[in-house]
């Protein structure tokens, strides 16, 4: 599924950057195995921790505080300060939860992901929920990608 993305972005000509925080760097690497990963993938940030979020990307700590860091406003955040950092066509984000640790609350349980996709002045913003032990929710994410 990534390959099929990774081929019309290129068709397009369109530039990605990826802001992953429970991802980890997943996203990016799944296209970087794409041959068509020198025509599209610019690179991308991980802000695992909330400190990243905070001191690199600029996510103010009240918006954190109010929302959590795994969040969807949190995420369409990222999406926005990452357009100051990188000049791509598409900026995605995504934020959630692998593992108990986190923000989880009954109505967001561990396996919630957030993700955020900014193209040309609109944001596009997803919520989805996987199941299974943390790698396997990270192999069963499929963000439209």
């Amino acid at each position: 599924m990534t390959g099929s993305c990774a081929k019309l972005l290129a068709d397009k000509g369109l530039t990605v950057v990826f802001i992953e925080s429970a991802t980890a760097g997943y996203l990016a690497h799944r296209f970087s195995v794409s041959p068509y990963s020198g025509d599209v993938l610019m690179g991308g940030l991980v802000c695992y921790d909330v400190a990243i979020k905070k001191k690199v990307l600029k996510v103010s700590s009240e918006l954190i505080e109010e929302c959590t860091p795994e969040s969807q406003a949190v995420t369409r955040e990222l999406v926005i300060q990452s357009k100051t950092m990188f000049d791509a066509d598409l900026h995605v984000a995504c934020t959630g939860l692998l593992k108990p640790g986190g923000s989880e609350t009954k109505e967001k349980p561990v396996g919630t992901f957030f993700y955020c996709i900014g193209y040309k002045g609109e944001f596009y913003e997803f919520r989805s929920l996987c199941h299974g032990a943390p790698e396997q929710k990270l192999l069963s994410y499929q963000p439209y990608l």
